[in-house]
């Protein structure tokens, strides 16, 4: 998941969501957020919740790592982790999405147009 959002004091700022495991389900997770001059900053959340309650959503972790960057809480350290208690940024996200070409389109070897050969012209005599 990649944001981006504006900060008064840095600028446009890129947020950079990282979920390890399969589905993003493991922990920690770790928000990266860079500013225009490229710094970046790092926070780790810790689900330390003993309780039967839901975990954070992936959207919510992003959003109080915002607000603790904007609070100053990274303070030159390497890592900071996300205190689930801080209200959220309540600001605007822009979503960012990669410009990456899109994958073709699978095509199943049954299909009978899947067995049909491109022709580029007309066929010659042989």
């Amino acid at each position: 998941m990649n944001f981006s959002f504006l900060s008064p004091d840095a600028g446009v700022c890129t947020v950079r969501l990282w979920a390890s495991g399969r589905y993003g389900f493991s922990l920690p997770k770790k928000v990266e957020i860079s500013t225009a001059l490229g710094v970046t900053h790092t926070f780790l959340y810790f689900n330390k919740k003993v309780r039967l309650a839901a975990e954070l959503s992936k959207r919510t972790i992003v959003n109080i790592a915002i607000a603790q960057f904007l609070r100053g809480d990274h303070k030159g350290l390497d890592a900071v982790e996300i205190d689930a208690d801080t209200p959220p940024y309540d600001g605007e996200l822009t979503s960012l999405r990669p410009a990456v070409p899109r994958a073709p389109l699978r095509v199943r070897p049954g299909k009978s147009h899947a067995r049909m050969k491109p022709t580029s012209g007309p066929p010659t005599p042989e």
